[in-house]
């Protein structure tokens, strides 16, 4: 380990090197003095801590379905502990035809926070808990609240775009989740050079991100996600966390290549942001 401090010391891609290590919760302890939670806790929640934006927003999720299922009853004709979706509307789903014809755009962020049953509670907690205490240990409380609503935003309006005659009501809240999952790829794009400097490092890096990756997608796919959810605001989630991650992130003694990463994530965000908008308002159902 101590050559990974000596790498950060020395040059400019060691610098990148040692801040990307820091995804690792636990890189300055020795692991063998680790058990097998905090192993668990130090690698999937690094600093996790009781007064968070992760866990207040985790906090605030559960808040509201029980508030939904206290005001709008059980859906017993749906999944486990299920809302009515004309509750999720009231309390501000997504509903492409409001935003739309209402410019309600306020449904972009309230959706963010609601989910419509039980089990898929549980997992957007969980998946909540993992990314984003990686997220706010690793780049800080305001990157945190950007990607959370900005890139799940941009999700959700490129969601109701592409499910512009559909007149229903969506949770948004897994566009969140794969904000995150684009942020860490967009993270890996960035570093990609000063992660040389790590040597073989450099795959155990990749390697952790991509478990990460894989561990959202399949609890996530396999949670049989019903017609409340959204998969192409998932998409556009994943989208603006990707670009924002290429656009915003400090990179140390940044070269040629962060540039360009640079520019084309402020490009390619700028166009899904714009051009959803342009096209939402201006195309018609037939």
């Amino acid at each position: 380990m101590a050559n990974i401090h000596r790498l950060g010391d020395n040059n400019d891609q060691g610098n990148g090197g040692q801040q990307m290590m820091s995804v690792f919760g636990g890189i300055d302890a020795d692991p063998r003095g680790e058990n097998f939670f905090d192993m668990l806790k130090k690698s999937f929640c690094p600093k996790l801590k009781l007064l968070s934006f992760t866990t207040i927003i985790s906090a605030l999720i559960i808040i509201l379905y029980f508030t939904m299922l206290g005001v709008g009853g059980v859906n017993k004709n749906d999944r486990f502990l299920s809302v009515y979706r004309s509750t999720l509307n009231q309390f501000g789903g997504n509903n492409p035809n409001d935003v739309k014809y209402n410019f309600e755009i306020f449904r972009w962020v309230t959706s963010l926070l609601l989910v419509g049953d039980f089990y898929n509670l549980v997992i957007a907690i969980l998946m909540i808990l993992i990314c984003y205490s990686i997220l706010e240990a690793t780049q800080g409380l305001q990157l945190a609240i950007i990607v959370f609503f900005g890139a799940g935003a941009s999700g959700a309006l490129f969601g109701d775009l592409c499910n512009i005659c559909k007149y229903t009501t969506y949770s948004e809240t897994f566009a969140c989740i794969y904000a995150c999952v684009g942020f860490l790829i967009g993270y890996i794009i960035l570093y990609w050079q000063k992660l040389d400097a790590l040597g073989e490092m450099k795959c155990a890096v990749v390697c952790f991100v991509a478990i990460v990756i894989i561990f959202v997608m399949m609890f996530t796919f396999g949670s049989g996600q019903n017609s409340f959810y959204d998969n192409l605001g998932e998409l556009g989630g994943f989208l603006g966390g990707l670009f924002i991650a290429m656009s915003l992130v400090e990179v140390p003694q940044s070269g040629e290549f962060e540039a360009i990463c640079r520019k084309v994530g402020y490009g390619f965000l700028g166009v899904q942001v714009g051009l959803s908008i342009i096209l939402l308002y201006s195309l018609q159902c037939s």
